[in-house]
């Protein structure tokens, strides 16, 4: 399921009026297809995909529907103040990209403080979708951590994206906000955090 919601992230305004192209590319990495495998599937041409995911042309309602009947999803409209995690990962890109650490920071807080508080369907639409990996490889499993910490700890469903192999580090580092952080104690951090070699405190994360 794909929920598309309100967006209150300071996110670049194109950005935020061709979010559904973010959905339908989430949709398409969700089943681990390239472009190729998905225009297959839907009898039109690899470049015909990129057009799309690249916004250089806007897809048709016939297009979406069928893009997202082939890779399993369908749209739910559910309102929310809080950002899920495709959007919580373009906040973050947005960030980095523009040296922002702090911010792309916040964005993550915010997403794990969202996850903690929202009524338990809404937390697990917010986490329904695979979000795209981040420009860093910190991040992409810091967004996999922060949902699989927060859904576990309410006892929630776990999405199968948060275990893909792109969102885990092959060995353990810290997730650098500032030159001045200090790495933190393994005893500190989240069991979900370790397991993807992500060295996060538990106290760091707790502001909800």
């Amino acid at each position: 399921m794909v929920p598309t919601k309100y967006i209150d992230y300071d996110i670049d305004p194109e950005r935020r009026r061709m979010d559904l192209i973010d959905v339908l590319r989430s949709a398409r990495t969700s089943r681990g297809w390239d472009q190729g495998e998905l225009a297959r599937r839907l009898g039109t041409s690899q470049s015909a995909i990129s057009f799309i995911e690249g916004r250089r042309r806007a897809p048709r309602l016939d297009t979406v529907q069928n893009w997202l009947v082939a890779t399993s999803h369908r749209v739910v409209i559910y309102p929310s103040i809080f950002a899920d995690a495709t959007e919580t990962a373009l906040a973050i890109d947005d960030a980095l990209e523009a040296g922002d650490r702090d911010r792309a920071w916040r964005a993550l807080l915010d997403y794990s403080d969202g996850l903690a508080v929202c009524m338990p369907v809404e937390c697990v639409l917010l986490a329904a979708s695979a979000p795209p990996p981040n420009v860093e490889p910190t991040w992409t499993a810091a967004v996999a951590a922060v949902t699989d910490w927060r859904l576990r700890d309410r006892s929630l469903p776990i999405p199968e994206w948060v275990d893909e192999q792109q969102r885990i580090l092959p060995s353990a580092q810290p997730l650098i906000i500032s030159d001045y952080d200090l790495t933190p104690q393994p005893d500190d951090v989240p069991e979900a955090f370790e397991r993807r070699n992500l060295l996060v405190e538990a106290g760091a994360l707790r502001s909800a």
